[in-house]
C-alpha cells in the first residue's frame, strides 16, 4: 500500500522517465529510484549518471517495491498525463513535467482523482522560482502599477539541431502551447493575481518540415478576470547565433506604472522614475523549488503552487490549443471558454 501523505524522513521519491526538468531530484536528504517508461532506455541510462542504483524497468515495478511518497513524471511529453492518471488512481501523489494532461478528457480525469485533496499533482512550473518573477509578483501586489491593464508575456527557446522523434507526432509531443508557451501561460497570470476565463490563438510550422507533428509558433489572445486581456507568444526560433537558449519576457501595465522582466532584469517605470532590479535565480531558488513542489505534492502548507493552479494554467493551455487547431483548420468559431477561473 502507498505510504502516507505525511511521511517521517527520509523520503522517497520515485523518478519515471527522461524527460522534464526533474526537479525533485534536488529535494534534501530524500532517496530515489528510477524507471523507464517504455519510450526508450534514456531514463535508465541518467538513473546511472545520477548515481541512483534502484531502477525497474516499469513504472509498476518501482510503485510495488520502491513504494515512494511521491512520484516524478517526466515521460514523452503528451503521456505525461496517462501516467499521472495511473499514478494517482494506485494511490500516489505527483509531481509531473507539463502538460500534466494533453487532452481534455485526461484533465476532467485528473480533476476527478485530485478532488477533494485526498490525493494531488502539481505541475512543473519552474518559472515561479525565478528570481525575477518572485521580485514582479511582490511589486505587482504591493500596488506599484496600480491595477493591472494589459499583460504581454512570450517564451521562446532554440530548436538545436534536432529533437527526439516524438517532437514529429501532435500524438506524443502534444503541441507547442501546452509544453513550451505553459511556462509564459503560468507566469502571467502567478505574478498578476488574475486567472483565465478564455483564449483565442494561432499555431504553425515554417521552419520545421520533419517535424510535421510540431508547432514551431503560436500567438495566444487570452482575456482573464476583470476583462484584462493577455497576450502570449511562444516559439522554436530563437535563432543559434542568440546569446542564450531561452528569451523569457513579461510586461505588465497598471493604471500607475509598467514593470517589465526580461531574462533576470526587472524594470519599474512610474510617475516617480523608473528603477531597475537584477534578480538572479540562486541554487538557494532552485532547491526551494524542490522542496515546494514535492511538499505541496504531500499537502502540506506551500504558497508558491497547488494542485488547483496546476490544474487550471493545464486547461488554459488545452483552450488555447483548441483554439488554434480550429482557425488553423479554418473554422469560424468564438473564443474557447476556459471554464475554472480563479485567482492564483
Amino acid at each position: 500500500m502507498p505510504s502516507p501523505s505525511l511521511p517521517s524522513e527520509p523520503l522517497r521519491i520515485g523518478l519515471v522517465g527522461a524527460y522534464g526538468h526533474q526537479t525533485p531530484r534536488h529535494y534534501p536528504g530524500a532517496e530515489f529510484a528510477w524507471s523507464g517508461d517504455g519510450y526508450d532506455q534514456r531514463a535508465l541510462e541518467l538513473a546511472q549518471a545520477s548515481g541512483v542504483t534502484r531502477t525497474f524497468a516499469t513504472m509498476d515495478e518501482m510503485l510495488a517495491e520502491f513504494d515512494p511518497h511521491v512520484v516524478y513524471i517526466g515521460t514523452v511529453y503528451a503521456d505525461n498525463g496517462r501516467v499521472a492518471v495511473s499514478a494517482l488512481e494506485k494511490g500516489f501523489d505527483v509531481v509531473s513535467e507539463k502538460p500534466i494532461a494533453a487532452d481534455d478528457q485526461t484533465l476532467v480525469r485528473l480533476r476527478e482523482l485530485t478532488a477533494g485533496g485526498s490525493r494531488r499533482i502539481i505541475a512543473e512550473f519552474t518559472m515561479r522560482w525565478m528570481g525575477a518573477f518572485q521580485k514582479t509578483r511582490s511589486l505587482i501586489a504591493e500596488g506599484a502599477i496600480g491595477e493591472t491593464v494589459h499583460i504581454q508575456a512570450q517564451k521562446t527557446y532554440r530548436f538545436g539541431t534536432r529533437r527526439p522523434d516524438f517532437y514529429k507526432t501532435r500524438e506524443q509531443f502534444g503541441g507547442i502551447i501546452p509544453w513550451v508557451a505553459s511556462h509564459a501561460v503560468d507566469y502571467a497570470a502567478w505574478c498578476t493575481g488574475l486567472s483565465y476565463t478564455s483564449a483565442c490563438a494561432r499555431h504553425g510550422n515554417r521552419r520545421f518540415p520533419d517535424y510535421p507533428g510540431m508547432e514551431d509558433h503560436a500567438a495566444m489572445l487570452f482575456t482573464m478576470t476583470g476583462g484584462v486581456p493577455c497576450v502570449i507568444s511562444a516559439d522554436f526560433l530563437r535563432p543559434s547565433g542568440a546569446a542564450s537558449h531561452g528569451d523569457d519576457r513579461l510586461r505588465v501595465t497598471g493604471t500607475h506604472g509598467v514593470i517589465e522582466v526580461r531574462g533576470d532584469f526587472v524594470t519599474l517605470a512610474s510617475s516617480s522614475g523608473e528603477q531597475q532590479w537584477t534578480c538572479e535565480t540562486t541554487e538557494a531558488l532552485h532547491r526551494q523549488r524542490a522542496q515546494d513542489m514535492v511538499d505541496a505534492a504531500l499537502g502540506r502548507p506551500v504558497s508558491t503552487i497547488s494542485v488547483a493552479d496546476s490544474l487550471h494554467i493545464t486547461e488554459a493551455c488545452l483552450a488555447a490549443r483548441t483554439s488554434a487547431d480550429r482557425n488553423q483548420a479554418g473554422i469560424e468559431h468564438p473564443p474557447v471558454a476556459i471554464s475554472s477561473g480563479r485567482s492564483l
